[in-house]
């Protein structure tokens, strides 16, 4: 089943159709002087391949290609008109489901007005074209059932907030989401004020620090929720100094430094965070010198520190991995070693036992830094990095979107994405924060801010609320 979305674009030119196919196998493009002067499409249906009609003028200079491997598929497009007209296509930017993309190295885009065809798999595209491209549209195919069903909604936001951030932490309290730490420019912090955003009003407020306030505004911190307290830990600021573990009483805002920097666990930042109702986890990220691996647990009620059992070989050492408690387990999911990762990893803290699960299904790409949360025995994650930018932390990197879903107990992987005009869906990003939350009665994953492919950052608050399960 394949739905036709809407051409974008211009309205002149000729109409054209190329119909719906399985899939697509390569994408030409030729340029002219400031627009697309010249779209072709090859498709896959069986074991044939269709050569598609040439759209546009074909121009005398070298066309782009790109090839789509057999074991992937188109799931965006993202194009811009002209800004003085709005009548030809200037730039197009094609995305696969493994993360593959035409324009590796783009940076920021061109004036214009800009328009995205997304989700699923793209297995079609219709247009209208005269010596130039004026407009396309998409046709596109998705699974007609999921296991989980839910949605995107974009939440509005009141007061002073945090801004645009990316490598901050947020958690949810009764009816309130707490941010803390990031940065807007890379590798510098912004500061160390505690957000509350009241879900009720949808204000954003400074809530008020009492005690030991954490010494140091910090960049890749996370923190988790457990009853009405909040725990923070790690995160560094530009000289790389780190903070040490703290918890935060949000009925009567005081902060507590639970264990000073060289007590506890190694000090690292862009570890992963997690907590069941006696313990906080803490797994990997980066130290001062070296990548980790590590999984530590904090006792809420005996307040102590124990380092779990060591993983064995098949877990690398990593950050920006999802880490979640899905009925009493502790899972570690992709991440970044060197490279972007796709393991799925479980440790049982009554065995005190690491052991490698083998998924299927509609799987997410390699990535890391993406959002992240739980619902029932659901691991639900969007967008992250795919590929690791040559400047490092200072560049974008590769980013990419998606909605997926991790059933923990058929270790089934299923996108979760809608398509239609009527969808809300964020812009890619990684390095964004994310909880497992509730908001107007749905529990579901709430995402603030983050890195765009621009090397931007996100101030936008959006919510995947699940409809069923």
């Amino acid at each position: 089943m394949a739905k036709k979305l809407e051409a974008k674009g211009g309205e002149l030119g000729n109409v054209w159709d190329d119909g719906v196919h399985e899939n697509v196998r390569k994408v030409y493009v030729g340029h002219g002087q400031d627009c697309i002067a010249f779209i072709k499409f090859d498709y896959v249906d069986g074991s044939q391949v269709v050569v598609g009609d040439e759209h546009g003028k074909k121009p005398l200079q070298a066309i782009d290609e790109f090839e789509i491997d057999e074991d992937d598929y188109l799931i965006y497009l993202e194009a811009f008109l002209d800004e003085a007209t709005q009548q030809t296509i200037t730039i197009i930017k094609f995305n696969t489901y493994k993360g593959k993309t035409n324009l590796p190295s783009a940076g920021k885009m061109p004036p214009g007005v800009k328009f995205v065809l997304q989700g699923g798999k793209l297995v079609g595209f219709h247009g209208r074209s005269s010596d130039v491209l004026h407009s396309l549209g998409a046709y596109v195919s998705f699974p007609s059932t999921t296991e989980l069903v839910g949605k995107w909604t974009k939440v509005e936001q009141k007061g002073k907030g945090p801004g645009p951030r990316c490598s901050h932490a947020i958690a949810q309290v009764g009816n309130k989401i707490y941010a803390f730490g990031g940065e807007l420019t890379p590798n510098e912090p912004i500061d160390k004020d505690l957000y509350v955003f009241d879900i009720e009003t949808r204000t954003w407020s400074i809530a008020p620090a009492t005690g030991d306030v954490p010494h140091l505004s910090c960049l890749g911190v996370r923190m988790v929720s457990v009853g009405t307290n909040l725990y923070v830990f790690g995160g560094r600021d530009a000289s790389r100094k780190y903070n040490g573990f703290y918890s935060f009483d949000t009925t009567t805002n005081e902060w507590k430094l639970l264990t000073p920097v060289e007590e506890g666990p190694i000090p690292r930042s862009f570890h992963s965070m997690a907590a069941d109702e006696k313990n906080v986890y803490v797994f990997g990220g980066v130290s001062a010198t070296v990548r980790l691996k590590n999984l530590d647990s904090y006792s809420i009620i005996d307040k102590k520190w124990v380092q779990c059992a060591t993983p064995g070989e098949a877990l690398s050492i990593r950050g920006g991995s999802g880490l979640e408690v899905v009925q009493g387990k502790v899972w570690v999911v992709y991440g970044f070693p060197g490279q972007e990762t796709d393991d799925v990893h479980y440790y049982d803290p009554v065995e005190d036992k690491w052991t490698q699960v083998e998924t299927f299904g509609e799987r997410p790409s390699p990535r890391s830094v993406f959002a992240s949360a739980v619902v029932g025995k659901y691991i639900v994650i969007f967008g992250g990095e795919f590929a690791m930018d040559p400047l490092a932390h200072v560049g974008p990197g590769q980013l990419g979107g998606g909605t997926f879903s991790l059933n923990t107990e058929t270790l089934k992987w299923e996108r979760l994405d809608k398509l239609g005009e009527e969808e809300v869906t964020p812009d890619i990003r990684g390095w964004s924060a994310s909880t497992s939350g509730t908001i107007d009665g749905k529990k579901g994953l709430v995402m603030l801010g983050g890195k765009a492919q621009t090397n931007g950052r996100f101030d936008d608050l959006f919510f995947f609320g699940i409809d069923s399960a």
